[in-house]
């Protein structure tokens, strides 16, 4: 009998007169329909028309006697793209929201969570729940927005009423209470229009005044320096962070290129992105994997090989005034102009160097490093480079020992790449502890003793891992046994000058080593060099002591 449009528009007029006059007529319709939901050729009948599902909305807002019956109708049509589009497109979102955030109305406990349960139903629905989602947003933090999809409405009810301070959510008493007025101005002033008899295509708001936090960078619904604070919080998706965290860095240090007539974007918002990255990947490493799928790796290399020739544009004068050839030989970046603090670029670049450092962890991201297309940057070369940087030293040859590990099946590459430009020939200038040693690299570096003692255990370390079984293993070791610096090093127990957890560490060496929260603890302190022995000072050693060794000699 209810099967058809037309037999039901009786039903729906009842709905038109609501004040007190109508009796009980309203609420028994509504009890009519609530028993037609069951059966589905009623609910197809139902959402034909869509001034019907308007009025059952309306209902929310100027009718409270036929609220809980308008409830129950509508829970049960939710799962239907007509009732979805009604209340993303024609306002229905905000007479739902008027019940969830009472202003000065008193709404019982019982409706406010079913209407809280019904938004959780339309954002869930699948062709236009994206677009509820998206209605919601403009007036809570993505937080919330995840807990109404979730439910239960209870539970949607009670956050909204208690202080939040976690890297998902930022919500106070005083936030709701100020959007609960926004929302009821908002359903009046969208009633009287559609009173008007015409159907009103609702405009969503550019700003609620719920998003207090606005200004503050947000990535996948997560508010970057709360997260800093708190990494190991437990996202709800961490991916999605991720994958939000990748686009809006490369973007980010992208932006730090324009000049200033260009209005540069803030030359800070890279390193808090790189933090955060880095963080993430600290807590779940097995997310590493997925930034190699997704092909971010060659992105981040290119962006550090063009912030490294950034810094070297300005010094290219310098160079030539000291009659140097490129590529001549290897020489650290530190000059007057590197002593004191350190320039945005430098920042940049070394945001980059961190994000790679971690990454390089993973095998995945590993061999993605080592397999670069036509006209990119090869990773070696650029590692080989940050060697000299100030305050990335130690972070590179961290990321050339991860690289060049013997799980990574490209590693024949990136060795090809290191004998080509000459890494072994740096990497024992930088074991050369004796005065007048190959290019004076060991003194012109200006580590301090815990960056001197655990920079040199790591080339060693990559050394070793260049010369493992491989295509070019030979060469490697035909360079090592020919060297004098090599055959004191090649040896020693050299793992005991690095931190006690740095092979446990998800940070690693470079990582221990940058901490400012917590002092370095050695397993074993290095033993008192011994320069009338004529050999090899201990990793410990100071300038001052490998100078003295080699006057002695």
């Amino acid at each position: 009998m209810f099967s058809a449009k037309e037999q039901l528009i009786p039903l729906f007029e009842c709905f038109i007169d609501t004040s007190a006059s109508s009796g009980e007529v309203p609420q028994l319709c509504l009890n009519v329909l609530s028993r037609l939901t069951t059966y589905a050729p009623c609910v197809e009948a139902m959402v034909a028309d869509r001034e019907s599902l308007l009025l059952l909305l309306q209902l929310l807002h100027c009718a409270p006697s036929c609220r809980p019956g308008a409830l129950h109708v509508l829970y049960a049509l939710a799962s239907t793209s007509e009732l979805g589009w009604a209340a993303a497109k024609h306002g229905g979102v905000v007479y739902i929201l008027q019940l969830v955030l009472p202003v000065q109305e008193e709404i019982p406990l019982q409706q406010r969570a079913a209407a809280a349960s019904l938004l959780g139903k339309l954002v869930g629905q699948p062709m236009h729940g994206p677009r509820v989602a998206i209605a919601l947003a403009r007036f809570f933090p993505d937080g919330l927005v995840s807990a109404i999809r979730d439910g239960p409405g209870e539970a949607v009810v009670t956050a909204l009423e208690q202080t939040s301070e976690t890297p998902e959510l930022v919500w106070t008493p005083a936030m709701a209470a100020s959007l609960g007025a926004q929302i009821a101005t908002m359903a009046s002033d969208l009633y009287r229009e559609q009173m008007k008899g015409r159907v009103v295509d609702w405009d969503l708001p550019e700003h609620a005044s719920g998003q207090e936090m606005k200004d503050e960078p947000q990535v996948g619904g997560v508010y970057v320096r709360l997260f800093l604070k708190d990494p190991k919080f437990p996202l709800r998706n961490p991916k999605r962070f991720l994958e939000g965290l990748l686009d809006q860095y490369v973007s980010a240090v992208a932006a730090t290129h324009y000049t200033k007539e260009m209005q540069p974007a803030d030359p800070e918002l890279p390193l808090l992105l790189s933090a955060a990255l880095v963080s993430l990947l600290r807590v779940h490493p097995a997310l590493a994997d997925h930034v190699g799928y997704l092909g971010y790796v060659p992105k981040l290399v290119a962006a550090m090989a063009y912030e490294g020739r950034r810094e070297t544009m300005a010094s290219e004068d310098v160079k030539a005034a000291n009659h140097c050839q490129p590529g001549e030989f290897w020489e650290p970046e530190y000059g007057e102009s590197n002593l004191g603090s350190q320039t945005s670029q430098e920042r940049v670049r070394l945001s980059c160097l961190r994000v790679l450092h971690q990454l390089a962890a993973s095998t995945t991201c590993a061999e993605a490093m080592a397999t670069a297309s036509t006209g990119t940057p090869q990773v070696v070369p650029l590692l080989m480079k940050a060697i000299g940087w100030q305050g990335g030293s130690v972070m590179a040859l961290e990321t050339l020992k991860r690289v060049v590990v013997a799980g990574n099946r490209a590693r024949d590459a990136l060795v090809a790449q290191g004998l080509k430009i000459g890494l072994v020939d740096v990497l024992l200038g930088l074991l050369d502890w004796r005065a007048g040693g190959r290019h004076g690299l060991c003194m012109q570096m200006k580590w301090n003793e815990s960056e001197a003692s655990v920079g040199r255990v790591l080339a060693v370390e990559v050394l070793h891992a260049f010369a493992t079984e491989g295509a070019h293993c030979a060469k490697v070791r035909n360079i090592l046994n020919a060297s004098d610096v090599w055959s004191a090093y090649k040896d020693q127990k050299h793992d005991l000058f690095l931190p006690s957890n740095a092979q446990s560490a998800a940070a690693g060496v470079a990582g221990l080593i940058e901490s400012s929260s917590a002092r370095l603890t050695y397993a074993l302190t290095a033993p008192t060099p011994q320069p009338a022995l004529g050999r090899l000072p201990t990793s410990r050693t100071t300038q001052a002591d490998a100078r003295d060794e080699a006057s002695t000699e």
